[in-house]
């Protein structure tokens, strides 16, 4: 194995969204032993960065769910992103229809201005409907979403700047009626491709934006075959790059649509699955010979 793919939510960061010692040790362990070790993610790669920075760890960047590929030295080496025309397109039914979103660039995640309180009358309506949901469990789901590196809220998407490049738009909605409309929209959307990565979002890219496409973008930039490199992951949007490798690993919190397309099935996010996984595979390597 000389190629190793990691997703972050879920898989990587534990339940504070950090990346654990035993887990930034094991990465380190590998990448010692020679092992191109990289960050796939929805998240931007400065987010990233972020979080990477926290452990002390460097390694490349697939962000925005694969519209984005940095190397170890923050080098942009492509990006895929979407046609200006088509996300506000987008944009314009989801603010027709009331949804919260965030438009991801190259310089910042853009939100509008009543995003709050967009979130917060959907919360306000579920608790009513179902007085038995912890308002904290709604507040620690809609506080991810904010606490996210690079958030500038805007009044309107159409303040977004013309010399940025816009890589996805993700939707977030305590509504399920609402998510399954937005989802049903997008999921086979001429120029776009659809990604979940939550119970409670779904994501909108250019239709060649994938972390598949992108880990076997950077595999080729690495001379590495995709039947030498692995990846784990947890939710829909790792569905790509685990199907592409040689070994597709999910998460013991995955989804059971995800562990059906995986070889393996490590520990959760939370038990450290991502350190579990990376040793057994050091473990079997060839052991240099005396």
């Amino acid at each position: 194995m000389k190629l190793f793919a990691i997703d972050l939510d879920g898989t990587l960061l534990n339940e504070e969204a950090k990346i654990s010692k035993v887990n930034a040790d094991a990465i380190r362990k590998a990448q010692l032993q020679g092992i191109q070790v990289t960050i796939a993610t929805g998240r931007a790669a400065y987010d990233a960065w972020i979080k990477l920075e926290e452990a002390g760890l460097v390694a490349p960047v697939i962000g925005a769910n694969g519209a984005t590929v940095h190397d170890a030295q923050r080098r942009q080496l492509t990006s895929t992103p979407m046609d200006r025309s088509e996300t506000f397109e987008v944009l314009s039914w989801l603010r027709q229809n009331d949804f919260y979103y965030e438009v991801m660039t190259d310089r910042a995640i853009y939100s509008p201005q009543n995003g709050h309180q967009l979130l917060a009358v959907e919360m306000d309506r579920l608790l009513s409907a179902n007085p038995d949901i912890s308002l904290n469990t709604l507040l620690h789901a809609a506080e991810k979403q904010y606490e996210q590196t690079g958030h500038t809220r805007i009044p309107s998407y159409e303040d977004i700047p013309l010399d940025v490049e816009i890589y996805n738009v993700l939707c977030f909605s305590f509504d399920q009626d609402k998510l399954n409309r937005g989802r049903e929209r997008y999921r086979d959307f001429p120029g776009l491709n659809m990604v979940i990565s939550s119970d409670r979002n779904f994501e909108v890219e250019h239709k060649d934006a994938s972390k598949g496409n992108a880990l076997r973008y950077l595999a080729d930039y690495l001379s590495i075959p995709m039947k030498e490199a692995a990846a784990v992951g947890d939710s829909y949007n790792d569905i790509s790059m685990l199907t592409m490798v040689g070994k597709g690993i999910a998460m013991g919190n995955a989804h059971d649509d995800i562990k059906a397309v995986c070889s393996e099935v490590t520990l959760t996010n939370v038990e450290n699955g991502v350190a579990h996984t990376l040793l057994n595979i050091l473990d079997q390597l060839p052991k240099p010979t005396l």
